[in-house]
């Protein structure tokens, strides 16, 4: 029921954003795109999914050991339930099916989506001060120093710190919830990477015939696209917010902000189209599977990658 209610959604905001929008201008932009060029998009942004999978898994290693494609499933759920419920409530997806797979308590569930959280965060805020060149020392201070606490230093001090705060250990759980697992960073890295290149050249390349948009503006753009998907209070599928945030960290003037935003939107609707569809053919294909009881499961499919 729930999956068909976020099916629902999906269309009658796909029907609402269609009657609104400049129809010729997004055709004929798709157009000027070649198919490879879509193909290949779409199959990177496919392997985003794959190496967010991969993160799962180690980080949950220690509580169950699942396949691949499960935690594909846990993936691709989660991620269509975030970008299709509004105010980002559909994060709570993530507890509801990490408890379902790996048999997780609650707090471990939360403990858990924090960390995610926070590694996605800081490695944006790295890639910003990288990529972005109207970056403020002040900022680059503020990203670095949680950065550096969360990485260096040793949850001994972690604890002190948080005491001296008049604060309580328990409620930063997520601070050293997976510092066993360093690889989770160059994963997270990774698959920002990723998603920022397809973003960054279909932007370049759509805007090409209107707008010298250079590299190094391309990839802002793109990163203030995914920075701003990120904020808590936002409409379903970050639909408004991702195109502003696109403009603003591509650091053209308002006048050209149209262009860029709908440049930024045929973008973004390209790659929820993407997400949705591997989400759907993902639960057409394993759905039965997924939802069995892990006992069942268990019994059913004892060997596993």
């Amino acid at each position: 029921m729930t999956m068909l209610l976020c099916v629902g959604l999906a269309l009658w905001l796909f029907v609402w954003a269609w009657e609104k929008l400049d129809r010729p201008d997004l055709a004929h932009w798709w157009r000027t795109v070649p198919i490879w060029i879509w193909a290949t998009a779409a199959a990177i942004w496919g392997c985003t999914f794959i190496l967010r999978a991969i993160r799962l898994r180690q980080e949950w290693q220690w509580k169950r050991h699942i396949n691949l494609r499960t935690a594909l499933h846990v993936v691709l759920l989660h991620n269509s339930a975030a970008l299709l419920m509004p105010l980002r409530s559909g994060e709570l997806g993530y507890p509801l099916l990490v408890r379902k797979v790996f048999d997780a308590s609650w707090p471990e569930s939360l403990r858990s989506l924090l960390w995610l959280r926070f590694q996605d965060a800081v490695v944006l805020g790295f890639l910003a001060l990288l990529f972005w060149p109207f970056a403020p020392p002040v900022a680059a201070v503020l990203i670095a120093a949680p950065v550096l606490i969360a990485l260096l230093a040793s949850r001994q001090h972690l604890e002190k710190l948080v005491l001296a705060c008049r604060g309580r250990v328990e409620w930063f759980g997520f601070l050293w919830h997976g510092r066993g697992r360093p690889s989770g960073w160059l994963l997270s890295l990774a698959n920002w990477l990723l998603k920022i290149a397809v973003v960054a050249f279909l932007l370049q390349f759509i805007l090409q015939e209107s707008i010298s948009l250079g590299l190094q503006a391309s990839v802002s753009a793109a990163l203030g696209g995914e920075i701003a998907a990120l904020l808590p209070i936002q409409g379903p599928a970050s639909l408004g917010t991702y195109e502003t945030g696109v403009w603003l960290f591509s650091g053209l003037p308002l006048e050209q902000a149209p262009l860029v935003g709908m440049a930024a939107l045929l973008v973004h609707l390209f790659c929820l189209g993407v997400s949705l569809l591997l989400a759907l053919i993902v639960a057409a294909v394993d759905g039965p599977a997924f939802w069995r009881a892990p006992n069942e499961k268990n019994r059913a499919d004892p060997i596993q990658n």
